[in-house]
Protein backbone atom coordinates (compact mmCIF):
# COMPACT_ATOMS: atom_id res chain seq x y z
CA UNK A 1 0.00 0.00 0.00
CA UNK A 2 1.36 3.14 -0.89
CA UNK A 3 0.65 6.74 1.51
CA UNK A 4 -0.24 10.00 0.19
CA UNK A 5 0.95 12.03 2.79
CA UNK A 6 3.21 11.65 6.10
CA UNK A 7 0.74 10.29 8.72
CA UNK A 8 1.95 8.15 12.13
CA UNK A 9 1.98 4.23 10.73
CA UNK A 10 -0.58 2.97 13.06
CA UNK A 11 -3.21 6.03 12.01
CA UNK A 12 -2.38 4.79 8.46
CA UNK A 13 -2.96 1.48 9.24
CA UNK A 14 -6.26 2.12 11.46
CA UNK A 15 -7.66 3.97 8.64
CA UNK A 16 -6.67 1.23 5.37
CA UNK A 17 -5.72 -1.86 7.18
CA UNK A 18 -9.50 -3.23 6.84
CA UNK A 19 -8.93 -6.79 6.98
CA UNK A 20 -7.80 -6.49 10.54
CA UNK A 21 -9.83 -4.87 13.37
CA UNK A 22 -8.74 -1.43 14.48
CA UNK A 23 -8.51 -3.06 18.12
CA UNK A 24 -6.03 -5.92 16.45
CA UNK A 25 -3.77 -2.71 14.61
CA UNK A 26 -1.40 -2.07 17.16
CA UNK A 27 -0.63 -5.22 18.71
CA UNK A 28 0.38 -6.34 15.17
CA UNK A 29 2.55 -3.39 14.29
CA UNK A 30 4.24 -4.08 18.07
CA UNK A 31 4.90 -7.45 16.96
CA UNK A 32 7.12 -5.98 13.93
CA UNK A 33 4.12 -7.26 11.54
CA UNK A 34 4.10 -4.34 9.09
CA UNK A 35 7.06 -2.83 7.47
CA UNK A 36 8.29 0.58 5.98
CA UNK A 37 9.70 0.67 2.34
CA UNK A 38 11.04 -2.74 3.66
CA UNK A 39 11.99 -1.80 7.31
CA UNK A 40 10.08 -2.84 10.19
CA UNK A 41 8.24 0.09 11.40
CA UNK A 42 7.22 0.91 14.89
CA UNK A 43 3.58 2.65 15.80
CA UNK A 44 4.49 6.09 15.54
CA UNK A 45 7.29 5.85 12.70
CA UNK A 46 6.30 8.41 10.13
CA UNK A 47 4.50 7.06 6.82
CA UNK A 48 5.73 9.60 3.90
CA UNK A 49 4.09 10.18 0.99
CA UNK A 50 5.35 7.56 -1.90
CA UNK A 51 6.61 4.90 0.86
CA UNK A 52 5.58 1.34 0.70
CA UNK A 53 3.44 -0.24 3.60
CA UNK A 54 3.57 -3.95 3.58
CA UNK A 55 1.92 -6.33 5.78
CA UNK A 56 3.33 -9.85 6.70
CA UNK A 57 0.35 -12.49 5.70
CA UNK A 58 1.19 -15.07 8.49
CA UNK A 59 0.86 -12.41 11.09
CA UNK A 60 -2.30 -10.74 9.46
CA UNK A 61 -3.98 -14.41 9.32
CA UNK A 62 -5.27 -15.40 13.07
CA UNK A 63 -7.39 -12.19 13.33
CA UNK A 64 -7.88 -11.02 9.37
CA UNK A 65 -11.28 -11.38 8.12
CA UNK A 66 -11.86 -12.33 4.26
CA UNK A 67 -13.85 -9.49 1.90
CA UNK A 68 -16.52 -11.22 -0.14
CA UNK A 69 -18.37 -9.90 -3.01
CA UNK A 70 -21.72 -10.17 -1.84
CA UNK A 71 -24.62 -8.48 -3.40
CA UNK A 72 -24.53 -4.89 -1.52
CA UNK A 73 -27.31 -2.26 -2.53
CA UNK A 74 -26.00 1.11 -1.63
CA UNK A 75 -28.61 4.08 -1.46
CA UNK A 76 -26.35 6.71 -0.33
CA UNK A 77 -22.59 7.06 -1.16
CA UNK A 78 -20.10 9.85 -0.60
CA UNK A 79 -16.75 10.01 0.31
CA UNK A 80 -17.59 10.53 3.76
CA UNK A 81 -21.05 8.20 4.42
CA UNK A 82 -22.20 5.12 3.00
CA UNK A 83 -25.77 4.31 3.45
CA UNK A 84 -26.65 0.39 2.55
CA UNK A 85 -29.58 -2.66 2.94
CA UNK A 86 -28.72 -5.47 4.67
CA UNK A 87 -31.14 -8.59 4.24
CA UNK A 88 -32.83 -10.28 6.94
CA UNK A 89 -30.93 -13.35 8.31
CA UNK A 90 -27.18 -11.47 7.84
CA UNK A 91 -24.97 -10.19 10.67
CA UNK A 92 -23.62 -6.80 10.30
CA UNK A 93 -20.12 -8.05 12.13
CA UNK A 94 -18.41 -10.97 11.73
CA UNK A 95 -19.43 -12.56 15.34
CA UNK A 96 -18.31 -16.14 16.92
CA UNK A 97 -18.15 -18.77 14.28
CA UNK A 98 -19.93 -16.61 11.41
CA UNK A 99 -17.17 -15.43 10.08
CA UNK A 100 -18.32 -15.18 6.53
CA UNK A 101 -21.19 -14.06 4.80
CA UNK A 102 -21.72 -10.91 6.68
CA UNK A 103 -22.05 -7.24 5.80
CA UNK A 104 -19.11 -6.15 6.63
CA UNK A 105 -17.47 -9.03 4.50
CA UNK A 106 -19.07 -7.38 1.59
CA UNK A 107 -18.32 -4.02 2.85
CA UNK A 108 -14.74 -4.94 2.95
CA UNK A 109 -14.86 -5.78 -0.78
CA UNK A 110 -16.91 -2.45 -1.42
CA UNK A 111 -13.51 -0.75 -0.14
CA UNK A 112 -11.14 -2.97 -2.42
CA UNK A 113 -9.91 -5.41 -0.12
CA UNK A 114 -9.05 -8.81 -1.44
CA UNK A 115 -8.56 -12.26 -0.24
CA UNK A 116 -4.46 -11.07 -1.83
CA UNK A 117 -5.45 -7.37 -1.08
CA UNK A 118 -5.12 -6.24 2.87
CA UNK A 119 -5.89 -3.00 2.28
CA UNK A 120 -8.31 -0.63 1.64
CA UNK A 121 -9.40 2.97 0.40
CA UNK A 122 -11.09 3.40 3.83
CA UNK A 123 -12.28 1.58 6.60
CA UNK A 124 -16.10 0.39 7.43
CA UNK A 125 -17.26 1.28 10.11
CA UNK A 126 -20.93 0.95 10.90
CA UNK A 127 -22.56 3.81 13.02
CA UNK A 128 -25.75 1.77 14.53
CA UNK A 129 -27.37 -1.33 15.33
CA UNK A 130 -29.63 -3.89 13.08
CA UNK A 131 -30.79 -7.26 14.35
CA UNK A 132 -29.48 -10.08 12.79
CA UNK A 133 -33.30 -11.21 12.16
CA UNK A 134 -34.84 -7.69 10.56
CA UNK A 135 -33.60 -6.34 7.12
CA UNK A 136 -33.33 -2.45 5.80
CA UNK A 137 -30.78 0.62 6.47
CA UNK A 138 -27.65 1.04 8.13
CA UNK A 139 -25.14 3.96 8.04
CA UNK A 140 -21.20 2.53 7.36
CA UNK A 141 -19.02 5.87 8.40
CA UNK A 142 -15.73 5.79 6.25
CA UNK A 143 -14.14 7.77 8.31
CA UNK A 144 -13.28 7.81 12.52
CA UNK A 145 -14.08 11.40 12.61
CA UNK A 146 -17.63 10.98 10.35
CA UNK A 147 -18.32 7.65 13.01
CA UNK A 148 -17.86 10.09 15.77
CA UNK A 149 -19.74 13.02 14.28
CA UNK A 150 -22.46 11.11 13.34
CA UNK A 151 -22.22 9.12 16.85
CA UNK A 152 -22.83 12.10 18.60
CA UNK A 153 -26.13 12.59 15.91
CA UNK A 154 -27.00 9.69 17.65
CA UNK A 155 -26.59 10.11 21.15
CA UNK A 156 -28.63 13.67 20.57
CA UNK A 157 -31.80 12.21 19.16
CA UNK A 158 -30.37 13.95 15.54
CA UNK A 159 -31.30 11.34 13.81
CA UNK A 160 -34.41 9.91 12.21
CA UNK A 161 -35.21 6.09 11.63
CA UNK A 162 -38.52 4.69 10.34
CA UNK A 163 -39.01 1.24 10.95
CA UNK A 164 -42.31 -1.24 9.52
CA UNK A 165 -43.14 -4.34 11.44
CA UNK A 166 -46.10 -6.55 11.61
CA UNK A 167 -47.21 -7.81 14.59
CA UNK A 168 -49.75 -10.70 15.99
CA UNK A 169 -52.93 -9.25 17.03
CA UNK A 170 -54.78 -6.23 16.12
CA UNK A 171 -53.35 -2.82 17.60
CA UNK A 172 -56.20 -0.66 18.65
CA UNK A 173 -55.13 2.70 18.94
CA UNK A 174 -53.98 4.56 15.75
CA UNK A 175 -50.91 6.17 17.00
CA UNK A 176 -48.86 5.27 20.28
CA UNK A 177 -45.61 5.59 22.31
CA UNK A 178 -44.01 2.97 24.40
CA UNK A 179 -41.82 4.67 27.13
CA UNK A 180 -41.08 1.62 29.59
CA UNK A 181 -37.51 1.70 30.15
CA UNK A 182 -35.14 -1.64 29.22
CA UNK A 183 -32.63 -4.05 30.17
CA UNK A 184 -31.72 -7.37 30.56
CA UNK A 185 -34.20 -9.88 30.88
CA UNK A 186 -34.09 -11.31 34.40
CA UNK A 187 -35.05 -14.66 32.70
CA UNK A 188 -32.57 -14.59 29.62
CA UNK A 189 -29.82 -12.64 29.58
CA UNK A 190 -29.68 -12.61 25.69
CA UNK A 191 -33.51 -11.22 25.85
CA UNK A 192 -33.84 -7.56 26.91
CA UNK A 193 -37.49 -6.64 29.25
CA UNK A 194 -38.78 -3.92 30.50
CA UNK A 195 -36.93 -3.25 34.04
CA UNK A 196 -37.22 -0.10 35.96
CA UNK A 197 -34.37 2.19 36.03
CA UNK A 198 -33.47 1.60 39.54
CA UNK A 199 -32.94 -2.04 38.99
CA UNK A 200 -30.78 -1.04 35.49
CA UNK A 201 -33.57 -0.35 33.09
CA UNK A 202 -32.49 2.76 30.59
CA UNK A 203 -34.76 4.97 28.97
CA UNK A 204 -36.27 4.15 25.44
CA UNK A 205 -38.96 5.47 23.72
CA UNK A 206 -40.76 4.10 20.79
CA UNK A 207 -43.52 6.23 18.74
CA UNK A 208 -45.82 3.87 16.40
CA UNK A 209 -49.06 4.62 14.39
CA UNK A 210 -50.94 1.98 12.69
CA UNK A 211 -50.65 1.70 8.90
CA UNK A 212 -53.70 -1.05 8.54
CA UNK A 213 -55.01 -4.66 9.73
CA UNK A 214 -54.51 -7.31 8.01
CA UNK A 215 -56.63 -10.31 10.10
CA UNK A 216 -54.68 -11.31 13.39
CA UNK A 217 -52.00 -8.68 12.10
CA UNK A 218 -51.31 -5.22 12.23
CA UNK A 219 -48.97 -3.60 9.86
CA UNK A 220 -47.01 -0.38 11.79
CA UNK A 221 -44.35 2.24 11.36
CA UNK A 222 -42.50 2.90 14.05
CA UNK A 223 -40.30 5.64 14.69
CA UNK A 224 -37.24 5.56 17.36
CA UNK A 225 -36.51 8.18 20.16
CA UNK A 226 -33.84 5.99 21.51
CA UNK A 227 -31.69 3.04 20.40
CA UNK A 228 -31.46 0.31 23.12
CA UNK A 229 -30.66 -3.14 22.13
CA UNK A 230 -33.43 -4.99 20.52
CA UNK A 231 -35.80 -2.03 21.52
CA UNK A 232 -38.52 -2.20 19.43
CA UNK A 233 -38.90 -6.16 19.42
CA UNK A 234 -39.08 -5.43 23.27
CA UNK A 235 -41.06 -2.36 22.96
CA UNK A 236 -44.11 -4.05 21.09
CA UNK A 237 -43.50 -7.32 22.93
CA UNK A 238 -44.32 -6.03 26.26
CA UNK A 239 -47.60 -4.72 25.05
CA UNK A 240 -48.90 -7.56 24.10
CA UNK A 241 -47.80 -7.47 20.05
CA UNK A 242 -45.07 -9.29 19.79
CA UNK A 243 -43.60 -8.97 15.81
CA UNK A 244 -44.57 -12.32 12.89
CA UNK A 245 -41.46 -14.48 13.06
CA UNK A 246 -39.63 -13.38 16.47
CA UNK A 247 -39.38 -16.80 18.44
CA UNK A 248 -37.10 -14.83 20.88
CA UNK A 249 -39.96 -12.47 22.28
CA UNK A 250 -42.50 -14.61 21.74
CA UNK A 251 -44.61 -15.62 24.29
CA UNK A 252 -42.67 -18.62 26.12
CA UNK A 253 -39.84 -17.69 23.52
CA UNK A 254 -36.55 -19.61 22.91
CA UNK A 255 -33.40 -18.74 24.73
CA UNK A 256 -31.53 -17.67 21.72
CA UNK A 257 -32.21 -15.73 19.27
CA UNK A 258 -33.83 -18.56 16.55
CA UNK A 259 -35.71 -16.87 14.00
CA UNK A 260 -33.70 -16.20 10.55
CA UNK A 261 -35.99 -13.27 9.24
CA UNK A 262 -38.70 -11.15 11.15
CA UNK A 263 -41.33 -8.90 10.24
CA UNK A 264 -39.05 -5.69 11.29
CA UNK A 265 -37.93 -3.01 7.96
CA UNK A 266 -35.42 -0.38 8.38
CA UNK A 267 -37.32 1.69 5.68
CA UNK A 268 -35.71 5.12 6.20
CA UNK A 269 -32.94 6.87 7.72
CA UNK A 270 -32.12 10.58 7.80
CA UNK A 271 -29.02 12.21 9.19
CA UNK A 272 -26.80 15.28 8.59
CA UNK A 273 -24.25 14.61 6.86
CA UNK A 274 -21.13 15.43 9.09
CA UNK A 275 -18.87 17.40 6.60
CA UNK A 276 -21.27 19.93 4.69
CA UNK A 277 -24.38 19.78 6.82
CA UNK A 278 -27.30 19.28 4.22
CA UNK A 279 -29.57 16.76 4.69
CA UNK A 280 -28.80 12.26 3.82
CA UNK A 281 -32.43 11.22 3.25
CA UNK A 282 -32.58 7.44 2.25
CA UNK A 283 -35.51 5.14 1.93
CA UNK A 284 -35.81 1.46 1.33
CA UNK A 285 -38.72 -0.48 0.13
CA UNK A 286 -40.67 -2.98 2.31
CA UNK A 287 -39.24 -6.41 1.27
CA UNK A 288 -41.54 -9.21 -0.18
CA UNK A 289 -41.73 -11.04 3.20
CA UNK A 290 -44.14 -8.02 3.89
Amino acid sequence: MIAPAPVRLVDYAKAHLVVVPVREVGGLIARGALSIDGRPAGIADPVRAGAVIAADDAALAPCALRPQPLALVVRHEDDDVLVCEKPAGMHVHPLGPHRDDTLLNALLWHCGARSDQAWGGWRPRPLHRLDRAASGLIAIAKHAAVHDDVRRQFAGHAIERRYLAVVHGRVAAETGTIASPLGRDPACDYRRAVVPVEQGGQRAVTHFTRLEHAGNHTLLELVLETGRTHQIRAHLASIGHPIVGDTLYAPGGVRRDAASAIMLHAKELRLRHPRHGTEIVCTSPAPERF
